[in-house]
């Protein structure tokens, strides 16, 4: 082999492994299942009279995703499909805080969100759309937006007067690395075929 042949080879292992890095530091798809349970909180940030409640769900999916926690104030908007024992509400505030197997947490926020409740047997369904803001280990300084469809049934505690049950959806979007971590591979994922 030529030495000029040795150096253009050289060359192109060098960009190839640097075009990797910036591969692996950009846009990455990420999804995940998720299921759990919702109950109301204690707290009315709006003073609408409507609860704000929490979601605390397992979840498997994409860089070991492993569970999922939101924070969620909804405001009345209406009702759903002219049926007036179902309401429309819109996600006034929503923060959702994704936990991964090795300890990471990405952080997102809600930018528009809906969900259709009926009120006669608590079965709801919706879907939130938003922005990843953040997070620790591998995704400090991310940043990507989602989709997330999710439905269940809310069950009240008449005697305490709030609101709890089972809730499940998925969440698809991608998310922009900002942090270069080869620690953690991706391969980790997961299928979300269970």
């Amino acid at each position: 082999m030529t030495r000029r042949l040795k150096l253009v080879l050289g060359a192109v292992l060098l960009i190839l492994s640097f075009m990797s890095a910036i591969t692996y530091a950009g846009e990455r798809p990420i999804s995940m299942r998720w299921n759990g349970t919702v109950v109301d909180t204690a707290i009315d940030l709006n003073g609408d009279g409507f609860l704000a409640n929490v979601i605390d769900a397992q979840a498997k999916g994409s860089f070991g995703a492993r569970s999922l926690d939101i924070f969620t104030e909804f405001a009345l908007a209406g009702i759903c499909d002219e049926k007036p024992n179902v309401l429309y509400v819109s996600m006034w505030y929503s923060k959702p805080v994704t936990t991964f197997a090795n300890g990471d947490l990405l952080w997102g926020s809600v930018t528009n969100g809906w969900m259709c409740m009926d009120i006669t047997t608590g079965d709801f369904t919706g879907e939130a759309e938003g922005l990843y803001e953040g997070g620790t280990g591998r995704f400090a300084g991310a940043t990507g937006s989602f989709v997330a469809p999710f439905s269940g049934k809310s069950l009240t505690i008449s005697e305490l007067g709030i609101n709890f049950g089972p809730v499940a959806g998925r969440l698809e979007g991608t998310v922009v690395l900002d942090n270069d971590d080869d620690s953690d591979d991706d391969s980790d994922s997961d299928s979300d075929d269970d």
